[in-house]
């Protein structure tokens, strides 16, 4: 059971940091450019990839854990 949670953790609490540094680094990105289409596009990008990234990956742990029986 505890090994159990431990690999939920860490599988999703990794996929969860991922989905947060794609999101910062298109959002990054879109301050480093000169043109202003390809700024407005990577920093709306970021936001809407990183937080739907993110808040599909907490789905997906709970769903996982209800299905192991963890909650």
């Amino acid at each position: 059971m505890r090994s159990q949670k431990r690999s939920l953790y860490l599988r999703f609490g990794f996929e969860y940091v991922v989905w947060f540094f794609v999101g910062l680094s298109l959002m990054y990105w879109s301050f480093r450019t000169t043109d202003s289409r390809y700024a407005g596009l990577f920093f709306f990008g970021g936001i809407g990839l990183g937080d739907a990234g993110m808040l599909l990956t907490l789905i997906r742990a709970r769903k996982e854990a209800e299905r192991c029986g963890l909650l």
